[in-house]
């Protein structure tokens, strides 16, 4: 650089074009020049190399062979490792400018193109001698070392230690290359040469030039292996403390927390952030050099920050949806199911609810998703028991053209399952089906990857493909609304419920003689799942049949889990354990207390419980058999 500034301060004063020669300046600028060149002793090849191609008087003075003091001592400016010697002396057969030229420049010196190829590139294919490793690329694909039949020199087919080659790998595998001119000329002197002992002497001197090749460029190789590994230490530690002061720069303006996320990330010290042109350069970080790079950053870890949430979140999905269902279900258990309720797999196809899922706030948690859900969820059952409702209608106009949607809650109108055997399908019952929620009902553009999420099947959205009217089931319940005495046309099935008529089946009937005969009786609905060939009566019994028949009447069973619901809050319970457990310890002020011998059946209790619709009508009861006997036995034993 000093040497730079003095050549800079000759061509101010408008001499330098005169100092084609010592002689040719005065005592004053001879000085001047030649403190210029005692200064550029403490260059390195690489910058006398730029300064010879400035001007040409330049050139004409570096040149010079008086001037190759210079070069020696700006080659012994060339450091190595502690331990190594630095650059090589050249070769015999180069001066200090061709070798510097060869060490500093990074182009191919046999095609004179293609920079940046590597340093001592390809010595065997010039005709000059040079280094022979190198970094050697495809474009020497037609530089194949040549055949070499015709070119054979006697004693010696392999020629692998007199002609100058290298072995390289390309991406066929690995082939030898060499310069077809230096084997040419090898060839012509060869030939040329008379005797067998002139022909024998030439082939020890080329051996010996050659060993002295390969000699010369492994020690070139170790230098600049180490100054490489040399520079490659220096420009990291540049990077680290760069990257260090943009570290300290984003804390200031709060972005330090999401670089060190992504930094905690890295491979091999190999990550986004460091990996930033703006950071991974070796070069101080100054206030300039921050305000120019500022945005693009700041704007970087924007974007990471937002791909990080959205890959958390959709790492946490499956939990999330999870979490929701646990909550669904909850809601589910104190609603009451008197009125249909979507799945969860509906709620979850609800665009609103949707969205929220795919796209929370920071921080949703299952706390909040519940609050956005019975926020929600009010919207959602009104869009979809309008919708679902009028489906139901339209099957049912396929039977009952007049039929409107308040026909669903009648007593006489059944549904079937096309796909299933099961029992048939009342309203509001028909829409906790599971054949109808099954996952592969979602819609075509339903989000199918979250109901795939969801932990059992029968949970996806609500659909009437498989549902069908029923008129064999319908024709049945109306018959068992008429020997009721109720207008088939206005009862409804909660109506039935109500009257809690008792059925008895007199083609089921047993003779005594036998340990199950007697009366057979069945409360409603199980009538609309017992064989329709048979004859149901409701009898008008006296009171004293009446309580006799009461004593026989089991208390309400089913094999079914929570078959019935609580009125006043819907939880869900078994029959076994509603009035001791549920009733005493819920809603105590809501009914008297007796002696435990004294506890009425569920059958007494019926306004404080009603049929849990999600469970089949061949869970809600069992029919019981009634023998005179064995119900005036019981009947003293409950007097006494």
């Amino acid at each position: 650089m000093i040497g730079i500034l003095v050549i800079a301060e000759f061509d101010k004063r408008s001499r330098w074009s005169e100092l084609s020669y010592p002689r040719t300046v005065s005592t004053y600028c001879w000085a001047e020049f030649t403190f210029g060149l005692t200064i550029f002793c403490y260059l390195e090849p690489r910058d006398l190399l730029r300064l010879a191609r400035t001007t040409r008087d330049l050139r004409g003075i570096l040149m010079s062979k008086s001037r190759e003091s210079i070069w020696r001592t700006a080659r012994g400016n060339v450091e190595g490792l502690p331990g190594l010697p630095g650059l090589p002396p050249p070769p015999a057969d180069l001066n200090e400018p061709q070798y510097a030229n060869l060490a500093f420049e990074n182009y191919c010196h046999y095609r004179l193109f293609k920079p940046n190829v590597g340093l001592y590139a390809h010595r065997a294919l010039r005709d000059t001698v040079e280094p022979s490793y190198a970094v050697v690329s495809e474009m020497l694909a037609d530089v194949w070392f040549p055949n070499l039949l015709e070119v054979t020199i006697p004693d010696h087919p392999l020629n692998d230690d007199i002609f100058p080659s290298e072995l390289v790998t390309f991406q066929v595998g690995y082939r030898k290359v060499g310069n077809p001119t230096i084997i040419q000329r090898y060839k012509t002197e060869y030939d040329a040469l008379k005797t067998q002992e002139e022909r024998e002497a030439w082939i020890v001197c080329k051996k010996n030039e050659c060993l002295a090749v390969k000699e010369h460029s492994q020690r070139c190789q170790i230098w600049y292996l180490y100054r490489l590994k040399n520079r490659a230490t220096e420009l990291d530690a540049l990077r680290k403390k760069r990257k260090e002061a943009i570290l300290d720069r984003l804390e200031e303006i709060g972005w330090r927390d999401e670089a060190e996320l992504i930094l905690e990330e890295s491979f091999h010290n190999y990550d986004a952030f460091s990996m930033l042109k703006s950071v991974r350069q070796a070069k101080k970080l100054t206030d300039y050099g921050w305000h120019c790079i500022k945005d693009e950053i700041v704007k970087f870890l924007s974007d990471r920050r937002e791909e990080r949430i959205a890959q958390e979140h959709r790492d946490g999905l499956p939990s999330l949806v999870w979490r929701v269902d646990e909550i669904y279900e909850y809601l589910l258990s104190i609603s009451d199911l008197r009125e249909p309720y979507p799945t969860v797999g509906d709620v979850l196809c609800n665009q609103a609810y949707q969205s929220y899922i795919r796209h929370p706030p920071p921080g949703v948690t299952g706390g909040t998703a519940r609050v956005k859900l019975e926020e929600l969820l009010p919207e959602i059952l009104n869009d979809w028991r309008a919708a679902k409702v009028q489906k139901l209608v339209e099957i049912m106009r396929r039977s009952r053209p007049t039929a409107t949607d308040s026909d669903l809650h009648l007593a006489t109108t059944m549904f079937e399952c096309k796909e299933c055997s099961g029992p048939p399908l009342y309203y509001p019952q028909i829409f906790y089906h599971s054949c109808c929620t099954r996952r592969r009902t979602a819609p075509a553009n339903g989000p199918m990857d979250l109901l795939e999420l969801l932990p059992v099947d029968g949970k996806g959205p609500w659909s009437h493909l498989s549902i069908k009217f029923s008129d064999t089931y319908s024709d049945h319940a109306r018959a068992l609304v008429l020997t009721c005495s109720l207008d088939p046309n206005v009862a409804t099935f909660k109506d039935m419920c109500d009257a809690n008529p008792l059925f008895e089946c007199t083609t089921c009937e047993r003779d005594l003689q036998y340990p199950d005969g007697g009366r057979y009786f069945m409360r409603w609905p199980i009538p609309l799942i017992h064989d329709r060939t048979h004859a149901l009566v409701v009898n008008n019994l006296s009171e004293e049949e009446k309580k006799a028949i009461d004593v026989c009447e089991p208390n309400i069973s089913s094999q079914r889990p929570n078959p019935i619901c609580c009125a006043h809050c819907h939880e869900k319970a078994n029959p076994g354990e509603f009035y001791y457990r549920h009733l005493k310890s819920r809603h105590r002020d809501l009914i008297e207390y007796p002696e435990p011998k004294e506890f009425p059946k569920l059958q007494a209790l019926y306004q404080h419980w009603y049929w849990n619709p999600r469970t089949q009508l061949d869970g809600l009861g069992e029919p019981f058999r009634y023998r005179k006997d064995s119900a005036t036995a019981a009947v003293v034993a409950l007097e006494d």
